[in-house]
């Protein structure tokens, strides 16, 4: 379902792709910054690479130059887990977004998590903002994405906060 909805995008891979290159060089100096694992840290940052890929980069190949700003702010409202699952782009969202809810909540300290969980949910606000400050992009802002962002960095924070104990122990083992 999601790969129908990649189609339409043809800068995503090549994007997610660039996006390897940061993730790759600055995952240590991210995950000490966090008191993480260096994982944590490449996880964050290929989230984010994610996330600007998939909403920020131009649909086509081409800026719009005559664009119009435009944001639809009627409608929003968060998702019942049955459309969580069964509308098609949403389910691509999700997957934007929970990996760096995911990373987030395994920060190191309580304080450095609770942060950057603000952060990452701050981060669809920051999107929907950019699309319209930038309409030649081609991307319009929508309430609803925001919500829709939200619900991914809350679903991937949950799992981050689930699997943290288990995590940790594996790391305290290694070590």
């Amino acid at each position: 379902m999601i790969s129908a909805v990649l189609g339409g995008m043809p800068m995503f891979w090549p994007g997610l792709l660039l996006s390897l290159v940061p993730a790759a060089l600055l995952n240590r100096p991210v995950g000490r910054l966090l008191r993480a694992h260096w994982v944590v840290g490449f996880v964050l940052l290929l989230g984010l690479g994610g996330v600007v890929t998939a909403t920020l980069l131009p649909e086509a190949f081409e800026l719009s130059e005559d664009a119009v700003r435009q944001c639809a702010l009627e409608g929003g409202r968060p998702r019942s887990p049955y459309e969580l699952l069964h509308v098609r782009h949403i389910e691509l969202k999700l997957a934007t977004y929970a990996p760096v809810g995911f990373a987030a909540a395994l920060a190191g300290t309580r304080r450095r998590a609770a942060v950057a969980l603000l952060g990452a949910a701050a981060l669809p606000f920051a999107v929907s903002a950019v699309q319209y400050a930038l309409p030649a992009i081609g991307r319009n802002c929508d309430v609803q994405d925001v919500w829709d962002g939200v619900q991914g960095v809350a679903l991937g924070a949950a799992v981050g906060l689930a699997a943290g104990p288990l995590v940790r122990a594996v790391r305290a083992r290694t070590v």
